[in-house]
């Protein structure tokens, strides 16, 4: 006989037997009555090693008293204590660290700061830098001082402090002013001073001359005397 199987090209044999063995009567067939109960089935990979233990009969997972639930909060408790204390140690480590090198790169820097002004100590003309400091300064009052104007309140209250300086405050004293600065003195001045205009005296300076005191005030005078203490004034040490 042939092998051939209808429906089937000789090439596809594999086929035919899986048709073949779906068809064919089951092996080991054994014909049972009807009407008799099935069998009982369930899992035939199993068995209990203790059938009829049931380990978890009287465990309520929501009581917090129950043995098994107070042992995981314990120990959730001290997993979370042992990371608390884990990080606080690594962050007190990673703190002093940055201390230390801040420190050591202050102590890095003040050493170099030493070095220069070691390095530039001998080459800088003190003395120099002490004149060209005095101009400066009396160069920046002279302009403030020429730029506020001559106030004639203010003025009026020198010279009458000055007047208060004269041996005798009652005897009459002439005071000498820029002629610019008469008009503003006008009415201003008490009944013992009497002003004069004098074009050697500079805006704002007077001259108060009585028979025994002679009382000098103004901007040149007021810088000659900041001159003087800024002379007196050493530079501070390199």
């Amino acid at each position: 006989m042939s092998d051939f199987v209808a429906g089937f090209a000789p090439r596809y044999t594999g086929g035919a037997d899986l048709l073949a063995r779906a068809f064919a009567a089951p092996a080991d067939f054994a014909a049972v009555d009807v009407g008799a109960p099935a069998p009982a089935s369930g899992p035939r990979h199993f068995s209990p090693a203790v059938p009829g233990h049931r380990p978890c009969a009287d465990w309520d997972p929501l009581d917090p008293d129950f043995p098994a639930v107070t042992l995981a909060a314990k120990a959730i408790e001290e997993a979370r204590a042992a990371g608390y204390e884990q990080g606080h140690a690594d962050a007190l480590a990673e703190a002093q660290a940055i201390a230390a090198a801040s420190q050591a790169a202050g102590v890095r820097d003040r050493a170099l700061l030493d070095a220069l002004g070691d390095a530039l100590a001998g080459r800088l003309d003190r003395e120099a830098m002490a004149d060209r400091l005095r101009r400066t300064v009396l160069m920046l009052v002279e302009r403030l001082v020429g730029e506020t104007g001559v106030s004639a309140d203010l003025l009026t209250g020198r010279v009458e402090a000055a007047t208060e300086l004269l041996a005798e405050p009652t005897e009459s004293a002439l005071l000498r002013v820029h002629p610019d600065d008469v008009a503003l003195l006008d009415g201003r001045l008490p009944s013992s001073v009497f002003a004069a205009g004098d074009p050697h005296v500079a805006r704002g300076s007077f001259v108060l001359e009585s028979a025994s005191t002679v009382v000098e005030d103004g901007p040149a005078l007021w810088l000659e005397q900041l001159g003087a203490a800024i002379d007196r004034v050493p530079l501070p040490p390199c």
